[in-house]
C-alpha cells in the first residue's frame, strides 16, 4: 500500500469529490483515479460510489478512512524522524557501562548531551565488562565505557583513562592512622570486595595472589554505595575505585596499598566495522571522549585532595 494513495484517498473523502482533491493536491483528475483504481485493486475492495454527481464513500471506504489519518499521521512521524536521524537530532542511543563510571562521571555528560538533543532517546545499561561488552559485540548496546573486552569478541577499544583502586577504612581502625598500607597488613583484614566479575576486584586478585594473600574474606557488595555505607559502619576494609571515593561517606578515610600499582584501564568499546561520522552516535561518542577523561581527572585531584587532608599527623 502506498502512502500517496492514501493521500489521495484522504483528500477525496474530505473534498467530497475527485475534482476537488485533484485541484487540492495538484494532480490530474487522471491521477486521482488511477490512484483510487490501483488502492482498491489491493485491498480488494471497491471505496467509494457515486450517486448522481456526489461521491460518497462504502462500508468499505468508511472503514479505511477510520484508519487512514493514523497511518498517515505515522508516516510523517517516521519521515521526519528518519531527516532527524540523518542530520544528527533524532534515533535511539544504547550505552553500557561500568561503575562507578556510570554514577560517577556519566551523568553530568549524558545531561547536557540530552538538552542538546532533546529527540534522541537514551537508554543506559549498568553492569560489568564481561555482560556489557558482549551485548556490544551482539549490537544490542551501541558502545560501552569499560575495561578491555576479551579478544575473541572482536570488539574496538579505545583508552580514555586508567583508573585506580584504594582501600576505603573505618577512621576508628587500626590502620587508619597508616599513611600508606601494606599489602601483607591486609591478610586478617575483613575485605569488603566488589562482585566477582567486576574488573577492578580481578585486578586486586591478579595483584595479591602471586603473594599468597587471598582477598576474598565472605563478603562482596554489588553496589558500591552499599559498600561504602558498610565500611561506615565499620563492617570491615572496602577496595573500591579511587574516582568512588572522591567524596568519602562520614567516618571514613581513604589510603593506597603503597607497593602495588592498581589500575584499570578504562575506554569506549564498540564494533570494529562501526562508522560514526555524521551520525547522533558519533556525537556522543565525542562528548564521552572529551568529558570522561576531564571528569575522571576532577574525581582524581578530589580523591588525593581527601587523602592529603587525612594524612596522619
Amino acid at each position: 500500500m502506498e502512502f500517496r494513495h492514501l493521500q489521495t484517498f484522504q483528500a477525496i473523502a474530505q473534498e467530497g469529490s475527485f475534482l476537488k482533491a485533484a485541484e487540492k493536491l495538484q494532480y490530474a483528475q487522471s491521477t486521482i483515479t488511477l490512484h483510487i483504481q490501483q488502492l482498491e485493486a489491493e485491498l480488494g475492495v471497491k471505496l467509494f460510489s457515486r450517486r448522481s454527481k456526489r461521491t460518497e464513500l462504502t462500508v468499505a471506504g468508511r472503514t479505511l478512512r477510520d484508519h487512514a489519518d493514523q497511518l498517515l499521521h505515522r508516516a510523517a512521524n517516521l519521515q521526519q524522524t528518519m531527516t532527524d536521524l540523518v542530520a544528527g537530532e533524532a534515533g535511539h542511543l544504547r550505552i553500557g557501562s561500568i561503575e562507578p563510571v556510570a554514577s560517577v562521571n556519566l551523568p553530568a555528560i549524558l545531561v547536557q548531551f540530552c538538552h542538546q538533543h532533546p529527540k534522541v532517546r537514551l537508554t543506559l545499561e549498568v553492569g560489568v565488562t564481561q555482560v556489557i561488552s558482549q551485548r556490544v559485540a551482539t549490537g544490542s548496546l551501541d558502545l560501552a565505557i569499560c575495561s578491555p573486552p576479551n579478544a575473541n569478541l572482536d570488539l574496538t577499544f579505545e583508552l580514555l583513562f586508567q583508573d585506580s583502586i584504594s582501600l576505603l577504612i573505618p577512621e576508628t581502625h587500626q590502620l587508619a592512622t597508616l599513611d600508606e598500607i601494606l599489602a601483607s597488613s591486609l591478610v586478617t583484614e575483613r575485605l569488603i570486595l566488589t562482585e566477582e566479575h567486576c574488573p577492578y576486584r580481578n585486578i586486586l586478585e591478579k595483584a595479591l595472589l602471586p603473594q599468597g594473600i587471598n582477598p576474598f574474606s565472605g563478603i562482596e557488595v554489588m553496589s558500591l554505595e552499599a559498600l561504602k555505607q558498610m565500611v561506615r559502619y565499620g563492617l570491615g576494609i572496602g577496595v573500591i575505585p579511587t574516582a568512588a571515593i572522591a567524596f568519602p561517606p562520614p567516618n571514613t578515610i581513604a589510603r593506597s596499598i603503597s607497593e602495588l600499582d592498581l589500575k584499570l584501564p578504562v575506554g569506549i568499546v564498540f564494533q570494529s566495522e562501526a562508522n560514526f561520522p555524521g551520525s547522533v552516535l558519533h556525537s556522543l561518542v565525542s562528548d564521552l571522549k572529551i568529558g570522561l577523561k576531564n571528569s575522571h581527572l576532577s574525581a582524581i585531584v578530589s580523591a588525593a585532595h581527601h587523602k592529603e587532608q587525612t594524612r596522619p599527623n
